[in-house]
């Protein structure tokens, strides 16, 4: 009677052996698919604030919704100023701006340092309005086309149809500011250099 309960208690304790080997080898199948699925899928649809549609963006670069909504973002921090904000928006900026090059966050600095002279010379409030938006995805880069309106305190403002060129870095999953230029176009000057802070502003190299 004992050899029987006690073949039958070790017959059970077999099956239940069998059972959790096979529920696990489920669980570890299943969990090696979900980890492969996730290091080989490269597209993702992502929602990032304060971006107010979906965009693309995969391991090796980003779309051109992406591209565009993350250029209005950058715009909101380099031309929408005042003498109160200047500093928090360069931090802003900093934050990013590619690493790439030690030059980059240097002219950043530089920028910013102009603007907070000036806009607290002259009461400085600037914003830019966008009018047109062109995107080279190839590139990472996008120009700009818009009206920046200065207001110079109790003095009067001042409007000006003008374009921006800005170009990125995508790497590590974050796209990152390069380059920030005013494009003025062949043969024409800009009268409104001394109050406007970023006629002249390059953040690389590249010259128009």
């Amino acid at each position: 009677m004992n050899l029987l309960v006690a073949r039958q208690s070790s017959s059970r304790i077999v099956k239940q052996r069998n059972l959790f080997l096979l529920l696990t080898l489920i669980l570890a199948t299943t969990s090696a698919a979900l980890s492969l699925l996730i290091l080989t899928r490269e597209e993702r649809i992502i929602m990032v604030p304060p971006l107010t549609s979906e965009v693309m963006i995969s391991n090796r670069k980003v779309s051109a919704g992406y591209l565009e909504q993350m250029t209005m973002v950058f715009l909101n921090s380099l031309l929408d100023l005042s003498a109160s904000d200047v500093l928090h928006k360069r931090d802003v900026i900093l934050k990013y701006t590619s690493n790439s090059e030690q030059g980059f966050a240097r002219r950043i600095n530089e920028y910013f340092a102009e603007a907070e002279h000036k806009y607290k010379s002259f009461d400085l409030v600037t914003y830019f309005t966008v009018k047109n938006i062109e995107v080279n995805e190839k590139k990472n880069e996008v120009i700009a086309h818009g009206i920046l309106t200065s207001r110079y305190g109790k003095h009067g403002f001042e409007s000006n149809a003008t374009s921006y060129r800005l170009s990125f870095e995508f790497g590590g999953g974050y796209l990152r500011l390069k380059e920030f230029n005013q494009i003025i176009e062949e043969g024409k000057t800009n009268n409104s250099t001394e109050n406007v802070p970023n006629s002249e502003v390059k953040i690389g190299e590249k010259n128009d």
